[in-house]
């Protein structure tokens, strides 16, 4: 989806930028279900089951060495039937970018963007979007912003700037470039106005649809 910039490779890769879609992973390489630290490992799996309870979909999700171009990847292609909603490839080095960048030395912002690959495995499995462009990526901050918001209820909220400066690194100015992702203020906006949609419900909940009704919602004033 959005980034320092996703690798191209033809009929691989169909987005630039930071956290991209890709219609298949064959160009990244090979795949990792190991990073090849215990410890991350173990935390990226829990990671990983709580996006898919809070998101009700089941991708499959690898590692992968994104060399120069850190960076986290979405393919709607289903490679193994025991995970439906496509693959999530995350790269090795925008970990570690993400950890340098943190000032807590939490790489919270990790976990968002996991969430922001999820949901565009929401948008695919739901068909939210017919095409894809900029919207889909702010659709996916806004799904972020709601499982940040979440996520704070059990860390605490004095991380939630910190993740804010994550997503506002990733935007961009290419208006009239088919890969543009969203400015850094259209970014940071859905991800901060997911976050107060989910907040709003805290005591009375809220389903998938309703969330994804006020995404799309949102969104659409950009």
């Amino acid at each position: 989806m959005l980034l320092l910039g996703c690798k191209k490779e033809k009929n691989v890769v169909q987005e630039t930028g930071g956290y991209c879609f890709a219609s298949n992973f064959g160009g990244l390489g090979q795949l990792f279900k190991s990073s090849g630290n215990q410890q991350l490992d173990y935390w990226h799996y829990g990671e990983y089951n709580n996006l898919v309870q809070r998101f009700g979909v089941i991708p499959d999700i690898y590692f992968y060495d994104d060399g120069n171009s850190p960076n986290a990847y979405f393919t709607p292609q289903i490679s193994n039937n025991q995970y439906p909603d496509g693959q999530v490839a995350i790269g090795l080095n925008w970990i570690k970018k993400e950890f340098a960048n943190s000032p807590t030395n939490s790489g919270v912002s990790i976990a968002i963007i996991m969430a922001h690959e999820f949901a565009h495995c929401v948008d695919a499995k739901y068909k939210v979007y017919n095409t894809h462009s900029y919207r889909n990526e702010l659709f996916a901050d806004f799904l972020a912003g709601c499982y940040l918001h979440l996520k704070s209820m059990i860390i605490g909220e004095q991380y939630v700037n910190e993740v804010a400066n994550s997503f506002y690194a990733i935007g961009d100015y290419a208006f009239n470039d088919p890969r543009h992702h969203g400015t850094p203020a259209q970014r940071v906006s859905c991800l901060m106005e997911g976050y107060k949609f989910s907040k709003s419900k805290v005591g009375v909940g809220y389903q998938l649809p309703e969330a994804i009704s006020n995404a799309r919602n949102y969104v659409a004033r950009f």
